[in-house]
């Protein structure tokens, strides 16, 4: 009876044997898994990063190109409104010029009426032409941030290397 115990014992550890060999090879596949999971993870983030760093530099080159548009343009625009303050300085000056000329009462609110008709013609035209100039470069300043912003980064890595249960 106690030679019976031993040989039982035997095969059970030729089992636990194969049981351990086969937990061995389970753990090289999942470490041989997860080296390849991470390698690819880390390629990917790379690329990622790399798109975004270039997308980053074209988009502040175009901001930078836009921003010396606009500069240029609020000094066109603020050399247009010196020259109209000069041109209706001057008008103003005519104007008293001419009406201290009129030698009738009608005469004087002809003066008049022609120097306030021009100057709120003039006005008008300017105002629309400054109107419409700021709207160009407002549309023009805006133009990058009109769309949406391209994704840079690919979530398919994230998604591969920590794999979540997906949403129902």
């Amino acid at each position: 009876m106690a030679t019976a115990t031993p040989t039982k014992k035997a095969p059970a550890k030729k089992a636990a044997a194969k049981t351990d060999d086969k937990a061995f090879e389970t753990a090289d596949a999942f470490a041989e898994n997860a080296q390849e999971y991470f390698s690819e993870f880390v390629t990917k983030m790379s690329d990622a990063a790399e798109d975004l760093r270039e997308q980053t530099e074209e988009f502040a080159e175009d901001v930078r190109a836009r921003l010396e548009t606009q500069q240029k343009l609020a000094a066109d625009v603020n050399a247009e409104i010196v020259e109209a303050a000069k041109s209706e300085v001057s008008d103003a000056v005519q104007f008293a010029s001419d009406l201290g000329k009129a030698k009738t009462f009608a005469d004087a609110l002809e003066v008049q009426q022609a120097y306030w008709t021009n100057l709120f013609e003039t006005r008008v035209s300017r105002t629309q032409d400054l109107t419409a100039k700021s709207v160009d470069a407002a549309k023009d300043a805006f133009a990058p941030f009109k769309g949406d912003l391209p994704t840079a980064f690919d979530m398919s890595a994230i998604e591969k290397f920590f794999r979540f249960p997906a949403k129902a």
